[in-house]
């Protein structure tokens, strides 16, 4: 088989994995020479956040609870002003994505950032920030943002709701099935994001089943971990795009929009996917990996309609006008008719065609 030509740049980032893996995080800390943060907590995460601020002692200089999905860029812009004034140099995230989001944020302006995830959003292993100014999300790639160390520790999973797990899980397996047709992608990138895919298709539903069991929430975040790592090496494409113009646009739930979004995405392009689609189907565990994954987001209990989450019936031409004008890079020519398709079809939360 020929190889062609490919560039790869692996994530430069400490991991930290293990049962009670916080528990160390001063020590990763004085490792980084970063003795004054702030430390930025989900709401969901507030009483694991208590616990932090024993551990971090002395070293905390000042604390944020207040997160919102999508990162206003306000929100984004006092944080940041705060840390300047407490005189932080680091920044500590502990929760889902939308902590991380705002520690990225905070990051763009030079201070080191350590992350403590508590979901599968992956996003913690990769370069990518995201900024919501009115009704538009930008998002962009900076090593700036990419944090220093992640802690993984599967213990802080344990009392995630079902839907939570359900939908990050799934937010999970769309960073690496995108990976595996996204511009970067290559020889070193696609058996990542194959076996993440495989993992999390296997261990989420287990983890709803069995929430307590440290064996099936470990293989999962390792899955979540995979699935950063292959987004932050290959870029992203058409699911991506979507779902960052609709959440920034209308506020839709980050993860769930992933979810209901993801098996039209893989349905739309496993056509021109050839062999792949073969290995992506064998990873979801399904005849089609699109048809899998839709019925794998139905028996764990997620909406599937856009329409739902908060989608209104006029988005469906305003956001394919939109994507169409500027089509990313995509296995599949996009143009506008199909993307209307497409958003109706998940609009009214249909299985994939």
């Amino acid at each position: 088989m020929t190889v062609s030509r490919f560039t790869h740049e692996g994530v430069p980032t400490r991991v930290v994995f293990g049962l009670g893996a916080r528990h160390g995080l001063a020590d990763e800390l004085d490792r980084l020479g970063l003795s004054r943060v702030v430390l930025i907590a989900s709401g969901s995460s507030r009483a694991e956040a208590d616990a932090l601020v024993t551990l971090l002692d002395d070293r905390l200089t000042w604390r944020v609870d207040g997160v919102r999905q999508h990162v206003p860029t306000q929100l984004a812009e006092k944080v940041t002003a705060d840390a300047v004034l407490v005189g932080a140099d680091g920044v500590v995230t502990i929760g889902g994505g939308s902590a991380t989001g705002l520690g990225k944020a905070v990051a763009l302006s030079g201070f080191s950032l350590v992350a403590v995830p508590t979901t599968y959003a992956g996003s913690e292993m990769t370069p990518v920030w995201s900024l919501t100014t009115g009704r538009r999300k930008e998002t962009g790639r900076d090593p700036r943002v990419l944090p220093k160390t992640v802690v993984y520790d599967p213990e802080l999973t344990f009392g995630l709701p079902p839907l939570v797990t359900a939908a990050s899980g799934l937010n999970a397996v769309a960073h690496c099935l995108e990976a595996l047709w996204a511009p970067g992608a290559s020889p070193l990138s696609g058996p990542v994001a194959l076996d993440g895919a495989r993992t999390l298709c296997e261990a989420v539903p287990a983890a709803i089943a069995e929430p307590l069991d440290p064996k099936v929430r470990s293989r999962a975040l390792v899955g979540a971990c995979q699935a950063g790592m292959a987004l932050a090496t290959v870029g992203t494409g058409l699911h991506h795009r979507l779902c960052h113009v609709l959440g920034g646009r209308y506020d839709l739930p980050h993860a769930e929009t992933h979810a209901a979004l993801l098996p039209h995405i893989v349905g739309f392009n496993e056509p021109a996917l050839g062999g792949l689609a073969a290995r992506m189907a064998i990873a979801v565990g399904a005849g089609r990996a699109s048809s899998g994954l839709y019925d794998l987001a139905v028996r764990m209990g997620l909406c599937m309609e856009l329409s739902e989450l908060g989608m209104p019936e006029s988005a469906i031409d305003e956001v394919a006008a939109e994507v169409a004008g500027e089509p990313p890079p995509n296995p599949r020519p996009v143009d506008e008719a199909a993307l209307k398709s497409l958003l109706r079809a998940a609009w009214e939360g249909e299985g994939p065609g």
